[in-house]
């Protein structure tokens, strides 16, 4: 009898033993994933900030009028200063390439582009709430503007046809998140609730 209530106890002392070793276990993990998730946390916001940025701007050459203007993403400040160079309403005709010219569209074209230049600004560098005004005319005098009303300008007559409004203004709308990266991302990011480290982007590229 005596045997028998020793082997319980045993087996009673075991079974305890056992689940102190579960529930130590437990904690040790518990506890380590806590500090790996911090360390994470306090190392990796950069990292992930660096990815998401990465992931909203635009990269290479732009199809079709890239390779036609000499422009891509890798390489904004020459394509800021060749594109703002077409601008002929702005700067008059340019001697080294392209000049774009507003009373030159037809008036379909016309049309198209108020509709676009109404639709964005480079509110950013100089306050203007559009590209253009009501006549056609520049509406801001900086580099950024000019750029994208060249470009607009560019893709109504030379590629009218391949490209509607929408999508020539989302090419403007990539233009502008190069020019204005710290304003321009964050609004990206947050439409797929992600978010970026305002401290790593510039203000603006290229002079206004």
């Amino acid at each position: 009898m005596k045997t028998q209530h020793l082997e319980t106890l045993t087996y009673v002392l075991v079974v305890i033993l056992l689940v102190i070793a579960a529930i130590n276990q437990y904690q040790i993990t518990a506890v380590s994933g806590m500090m790996t998730m911090q360390k994470t946390t306090s190392t990796g916001s950069s990292t992930g900030s660096q990815t998401d940025l990465t992931s909203f701007l635009p990269k290479g050459i732009p199809a079709v009028y890239g390779p036609e203007l000499g422009v891509s993403f890798d390489d904004p400040v020459n394509s800021l200063n060749v594109m703002a160079a077409m601008d002929f309403d702005l700067n008059g005709p340019n001697p080294n390439g392209l000049s774009m010219m507003y009373s030159e569209l037809t008036e379909e074209q016309k049309g198209r582009y108020l509709r676009i230049g109404s639709s964005i600004a480079c509110e950013y560098c100089c306050g203007a709430t559009t590209l253009i005004m009501a006549d056609g005319k520049p509406a801001c005098g900086c580099a950024h503007s000019a750029a994208m009303r060249a470009l607009a300008k560019y893709l109504l007559q030379e590629h009218g046809s391949e490209f509607t409004d929408a999508q020539i203004l989302e090419e403007l709308v990539k233009w502008k998140t190069m020019f204005f990266p710290k304003q321009m991302l964050p609004k990206l990011a947050q439409q797929s609730g992600q978010q970026v480290n305002l401290t790593e982007l510039p203000n603006m590229v290229g002079g206004c």
